[in-house]
């Protein structure tokens, strides 16, 4: 092997797993219409490596006609912060080949992928380099470095890009600031991604709550635990949702009617999948949300031992058939819970369901599972879901929860918000400004909102490498994370707001100790632009990041020496 494919293989190696995808599955890349741009007519500057903003998408088959572009990349961060820029390889001949990584090897350098959304050709899948012809003649890169928790002064290094055999450079300079970020298992912002195993066996061609499914499944949820992951998203029946998605939701708990009558539970399933989270991944403070009791068809599969069929009879909330079903079940469940030890951590959870519903099925739960307390995603506060202990409302909805957070808070209760297909801005869809999906965390902080629910991890399409289009929803609504643990520019940058969040949080905390009215000002002042209103306005969500990372800067060094 000559010096120079060793020097490819120290610059490819990979800080974030990427798993290989089964052979059926179609090419790397599709075609699609173009990403609008406002330089229609670029300038050719030849083949070039430069820093762009990580808030902007950038079009494939374009160049970008950027001018004066930077000549170094310049990130600023606390001890324990991820620190990321987007880099933009232009080359006018296109792509024969294309590796890249850094000096140091510190530092993780990625290919960005491009997938459609609407048809629409968009860059969203974080991936490692491959090794033939990519088509285009832009190439964007995701450029990562963790620093050190012991980190002081400036990082320096280098990037190191080869396009067709020309070896292009970027320098580096990390400037360390004399703040430190708790790692994600001690943040305290309530991320609630939901996840979807199923789509994970389907796509790689393994049995559910096989060996094989827990270690793929491993990379996607470690990455997740590495957002501050609050939650483990479990469904006790079959299709809670009604088969709104590619793949089926599959219970957790099988439900068995013996011929006497009675009822029997193998939960199998269900520790195997709550097992994992807690104990290979580390969740162990993780709640167990468990959908639901209240599914969109108010249908309930189980098997008849007696005829050995299947039955989905429809039961609904406050007849003597719902409570027949659910009040040994309950009773059954608690006990499993308490002999696991999960008990104190479970919660029964409910998602979008109308009042009339709730107030039956929440008298049963009561009566019979009385010691598990109630999470929910509603769409607006009401005199039923104000009591719950984790409650999520659509982000229309922030501004009338106000008056409500300080008696939640004193109380322990979690209070967030979510974005589904609703609104159309801001949201994390395919077709947002990239800048949204960041500017939806500081608006939580705005509030004095405890975090963010958002209703898919990985619910993936039919093929996702080559559309995010749902045949009911908006495109990119199913899904944050791509086949393979390759996470989206979506989701990176939604990180990045929530290491906004905790360094805003820790900032205020600090300045409130040391009674710096003018630090709590000074943050108060950038927040106050992250409104529901202003969210909803077009083209003013980098802006407004711009903005915050400014504040943040300048609060941080107000604060140097107590957060030494």
């Amino acid at each position: 092997m000559n010096r120079f494919s060793l020097l490819l293989l120290t610059l490819c190696a990979p800080a974030l797993t990427v798993l290989a995808d089964p052979g059926h599955h179609p090419p790397f890349e599709p075609n699609g219409k173009p990403l609008p741009q406002a330089i229609t007519n670029p300038a050719d500057y030849g083949t070039r490596l430069i820093p762009v903003s990580l808030r902007q998408r950038f079009n494939r088959d374009l160049l970008s006609g950027i001018q004066d572009a930077p000549t170094e990349v310049v990130l600023h961060g606390w001890r324990g912060e991820t620190v990321q820029a987007q880099l933009l390889v232009e080359s006018p001949k296109g792509f024969q080949n294309l590796i890249g990584g850094t000096a140091s090897g510190k530092g993780s350098l990625k290919l960005i992928r491009y997938t459609t959304g609407k048809g629409v050709l968009l860059p969203d899948i974080v991936d490692d380099f491959q090794t033939f012809p990519l088509p285009g003649v832009v190439r964007p890169l995701l450029l990562t470095y963790q620093i050190p928790a012991t980190a002081q002064g400036v990082i320096k290094d280098t990037v190191n890009v080869f396009v067709n055999g020309t070896h292009l450079q970027l320098p580096v300079t990390i400037h360390v600031e004399e703040a430190t970020l708790p790692t994600p298992a001690n943040w305290a912002f309530h991320l609630d991604l939901w996840q979807h195993p199923d789509a994970v066996a389907r796509w790689h061609d393994v049995p559910l709550w096989s060996p094989e499914h827990l270690m793929l499944l491993r990379p996607q949820m470690r990455y997740l635990a590495d957002m501050g992951q609050k939650t483990i998203t479990c469904t006790l029946i079959n299709e809670a949702w009604q088969e709104q998605t590619h793949d089926y939701f599959h219970q957790m708990v099988l439900v068995f009617k013996n011929p006497d009558g009675s009822w029997q539970y193998n939960y199998a399933p269900f520790d195997a999948w709550v097992t994992f989270a807690r104990e290979t991944i580390g969740m162990r403070n993780a709640t167990i949300n468990c959908y639901t009791m209240i599914p969109w068809s108010l249908t309930f599969a189980y098997t008849d031992l007696a005829t050995h069929t299947v039955h989905k009879p429809k039961l609904v909330p406050g007849t003597p058939e719902y409570e027949a079903f659910w009040g040994p079940f309950l009773t059954d469940f608690v006990r499993h819970l308490k002999e696991k030890g999960w008990l104190a951590q479970t919660r029964l959870a409910m998602d979008e369901r109308p009042d009339h519903l709730l107030r039956p099925a929440l008298e049963v739960a009561r009566r019979y599972a009385p010691e598990l307390q109630i999470v929910a995603a509603c769409d607006r506060p009401s005199a039923i879901n104000r009591d719950f202990a984790d409650v999520s409302y659509a982000y229309d909805h922030c501004e009338q929860l106000i008056a409500e957070l300080p008696e939640r808070k004193e109380q322990g209760k979690t209070t967030t918000f979510y974005t589904c297909l609703h609104p159309v801005r801001p949201n994390t869809l395919m077709y947002s400004d990239l800048a949204e999906s960041e500017w939806l965390i500081p608006m939580a902080a705005h509030y004095g909102l405890d975090g963010m629910l958002r209703w898919a991890f990985h619910s993936w399409e039919a093929n996702p490498f080559m559309s995010m289009d749902h045949v009911r929803f908006p495109s990119g609504d199913t899904a944050l994370m791509y086949p393979g643990n390759r996470p989206s520019l979506r989701l990176v940058v939604m990180r990045n707001g929530i290491e906004s969040f905790e360094k805003i949080r820790l900032l205020k905390e600090e300045a409130t100790r040391l009674q710096r009215q003018d630090v709590l000002n000074l943050l108060n002042q950038a927040l106050a632009q992250f409104t529901v209103s202003r969210g909803k306005q077009q083209g003013i969500h980098e802006a407004d990041l711009v903005q915050l990372d400014k504040v943040l800067f300048q609060a941080t060094s107000a604060l140097t020496t107590p957060l030494r």
